[in-house]
């Protein structure tokens, strides 16, 4: 039974190269065919899943944050603008590494 599984393997896998020809790093799933707009649609839903959950509540959360520590005196408030300089740089931190 054994042997029939193996010799099933082998039929599948004929475009692969013998075990002595492949090389340490050798991985069959890379040669899988994906196409370009494939992969630019993943890399797309990534991206906007990862702004929507993760870098905007890590922002908001941030500039609360923030204002709470410019608000409780920690933190020097501008006396021209106010907390909006520093909240408005905190905002800006998470954003621009999730990309």
């Amino acid at each position: 039974m054994a042997s029939a599984s193996t010799r099933g393997n082998q039929d599948k896998d004929t475009h692969l190269p013998p075990p002595s020809k492949q090389s340490l790093l050798f991985c069959p799933k890379s040669k899988l065919h994906i196409h370009r707009a494939e992969i630019s649609k993943i890399m797309r839903e990534c991206q906007e899943e990862s702004f929507w959950k993760r870098a905007l509540p890590f922002s908001l959360v941030s500039m609360l944050v923030t204002q709470g520590l410019v608000y409780q005196g920690y933190l020097a408030a501008n006396p021209r603008f106010g907390s909006l300089p520093k909240v408005a740089r905190t905002a800006c931190l998470p954003v621009r590494n999730a990309k």
